[in-house]
């Protein structure tokens, strides 16, 4: 009875077979390994990069919900500032706006004008 061989050792290449069709078996082995793992590889790296873009997705809809909300405060507190102050001072308020829309007006005549010449 032979004794057992450990794993790591190789297997001994019986005396009729030539070394170069065990390299070619042993090449062709170690491709289809590789290639397997590549397989592998490419799968687990493509679920980790979606999985990633998810989480991305939902913490930017969360911070993106979150600077609406600001905004929305933010327009508020504008739009009663302003009121109040229209309230408190109703000449002035009307002589700004005058003044704003007369601005305006020169801007958009300006660019009207510019326009037609090209």
């Amino acid at each position: 009875m032979r004794p057992a061989r450990p794993a790591s050792m190789p297997a001994l290449r019986p005396a009729g077979q030539p070394a170069s069709r065990q390299a070619s078996e042993a090449q062709d082995q170690g491709t289809s390994l590789v290639r397997s793992l590549r397989a592998a590889d490419a799968k687990a790296t493509g679920r980790d990069a979606w999985n990633t873009a998810r989480r991305y997705t939902r913490n930017a809809g969360g911070v993106a919900g979150e600077k609406l909300g600001d905004l929305k405060v933010k327009a508020g507190d504008f739009q009663e500032t302003a009121a109040r102050r229209i309230a408190d001072e109703p000449l002035k308020a009307v002589a700004i706006g005058a003044a704003a829309g007369a601005l305006l007006a020169a801007i958009f005549m300006r660019r009207g004008r510019d326009k037609r010449n090209y």
